[in-house]
């Protein structure tokens, strides 16, 4: 009864002891003395569950400062010193029914408890706490809080900081607020990132993807391992990646679970650390299971069949020469990209290029009337390459727009071409766009003009039957501001070509064609350039 009493009197006044609601320091504190005269009726443990209702609720970090909090803390210990001396005669006192249900809290529990308090609320003038707590990342003074209210407990900062490393946090600012806490705490970085992971590893496992986590597993995997690697890079030696990779690696060999999660940690890893070679061709080996499984799961594979180029080779040419469905090919798409490229020569030069090979099966087991459409996807195809480890050659980009054009595909072996970025291959593009003399949807688009216009390429398109097309595709495309025709009509001056300069500028000013003479060229050059 008095242990509610009090609470309620601490915090909202009486009308007789404490007739108004405490609201300064000084209110505060008398609100505690006068509290405190009852706790000769209380048990210990209703003293600490009292005082750490003053000093750690929510509400006392709300509307008491930390002076006042440490104040009423030193207050409590002189007073539980003297309670102490007196505990004989008050256990000889209890009824002996309700003693031994409290035995177990005594008043040097009390005491001992106390001290970790103080000692705690010392800590909040630390640089680093006062940091967290008037930061002006909500996230951090979230931290400040959480480590405010938690005592020093170790359960309950051994959650807070492995909260933080699931958010990504630097590990130094953890092993900071490990230091600045006190207890026995007995954690280290280490330690956290440990516990993250089994959690994240935890989420992953769980099917159906039900985990307690607001945010992506995945995304929170990558947080920790940047956060790691980060670390390292300064020299913090806090967490190394052999033990990131110590931790992962039970899971990722564990055969019984899904292989894509694996497949994704695996190269969550990859990104920011070298793998050993053991690691490297277990990712390799469950990125092929992974894409075997989805397509051709009666073909099975052990790491002994894939460990090297040439045994992936032979897989692949096994796979390619029974392919012949458009989603067959896809997938056989997805087995390269999940290989590492082809370092060998034998294995890199046109004739063996196994992106050369698929394109070419692609073409050669499709029916007639669907070539325009393989075409455009296996340009679509080499696209998908230009950002990554797996960009075609110029010598294996040749071989595929040589098929092409044997296959009649004019568009994409032109536009393969000017995407190179390669002199000998633009060439081989002027060359055929030379030699047309018909502008029809079989060798000209707006994309293909496009590309034209942002390789630069307009001065040398000047003899073709593409100039024209050029010239009236930029004039109408001027809204999207992708090309300066100021600057073009410069490069077709510089290159002598005044009339076709002057006639470009008076189109892109309006003037009508029945005014766009030779003189009239020659004027507006003057006038424009």
């Amino acid at each position: 009864v008095y242990a509610a009493l009090i609470k309620k009197m601490f915090w909202n006044g009486d009308s007789h002891l404490i007739k108004k609601v405490p609201e300064t320091p000084p209110e505060w504190l008398h609100s505690y003395d006068i509290c405190a005269k009852y706790f000769d009726r209380l048990y210990p443990e209703d003293i600490i569950n009292f005082l750490d209702e003053i000093t750690f609720s929510s509400k006392a970090l709300t509307k008491l400062s930390v002076d006042s909090r440490v104040e009423m803390t030193k207050k409590a210990i002189k007073s539980m010193k003297h309670s102490a001396e007196k505990a004989g005669k008050r256990a000889s006192e209890w009824d002996p029914t309700e003693a031994a249900v409290h035995r177990q809290i005594t008043y040097e529990d009390v005491l001992n408890h106390l001290q970790q308090s103080l000692a705690h609320l010392e800590t909040l003038s630390n640089n680093f706490i006062s940091y967290l707590k008037t930061s002006d990342q909500k996230i951090l003074r979230e931290y400040g809080y959480q480590y405010d209210i938690s005592r020093s407990e170790k359960k309950r900062i051994h959650e807070q900081v492995v909260t933080m490393c699931l958010d990504g946090q630097p590990l130094n600012m953890i092993k900071t607020l490990l230091d600045v806490a006190v207890g026995a705490l007995e954690l280290s970085p280490r330690d956290v990132v440990e516990t993250a992971l089994i959690r994240v590893i935890a989420a992953l496992s769980e099917e159906g993807e039900q985990h307690s986590f607001q945010k992506d597993p995945f995304q929170m995997l990558e947080d920790i391992v940047s956060a790691v690697h980060t670390s390292a890079e300064n020299g913090e030696n806090l967490v190394s990646s052999d033990d990131l990779l110590a931790w992962l690696r039970p899971y990722c060999g564990d055969d019984s679970l899904p292989v894509k999660p694996r497949i994704r940690v695996l190269q969550i890893l990859e990104q920011a650390f070298h793998l050993s070679d053991e690691d490297s061709k277990l990712l390799i080996l469950f990125r092929t299971q992974a894409v075997l499984k989805a397509y051709w799961p009666q073909t099975q594979v052990d790491i002994t069949e894939i460990d090297n180029e040439e045994k992936r080779y032979l897989v692949f040419m096994k796979l390619l020469e029974n392919s012949g469905k458009h989603e067959e090919f896809q997938h056989l798409v997805m087995l390269l990209q999940a290989w590492p490229p082809m370092k060998s020569p034998n294995m890199t030069c046109s004739n063996n290029n196994l992106w050369v090979k698929l394109g070419t099966m692609m073409l050669m087991k499709c029916l007639q009337e669907q070539k325009k459409s393989v075409g455009d996807e296996i340009l679509k195809i080499c696209r998908s390459l230009y950002e990554t480890k797996h960009r075609l050659s110029a010598e294996c980009i040749k071989s595929l727009c040589l098929l092409f054009l044997k296959e009649s595909l004019l568009l994409p072996s032109l536009k393969l071409l000017l995407e190179s970025r390669d002199q000998d291959l633009h060439s081989m593009a002027l060359e055929q766009i030379t030699a047309i003399t018909e502008v029809d949807d079989s060798n000209c688009d707006s994309e293909f003009l496009s590309l034209l216009l942002d390789e630069k390429l307009v001065v040398k398109c000047i003899p073709t039957v593409y100039y024209s097309h050029l010239v009236n595709y930029m004039i109408t495309s001027q809204e999207e501001g992708r090309w300066d025709v100021i600057e073009i009509a410069k490069q077709l001056q510089e290159k002598g070509f005044i009339a076709e300069a002057g006639s470009l500028l008076m189109a892109f000013k309006g003037t009508h064609p029945a005014l766009q003479t030779y003189g009239a060229s020659l004027t507006s050059l003057r006038h424009w350039i």
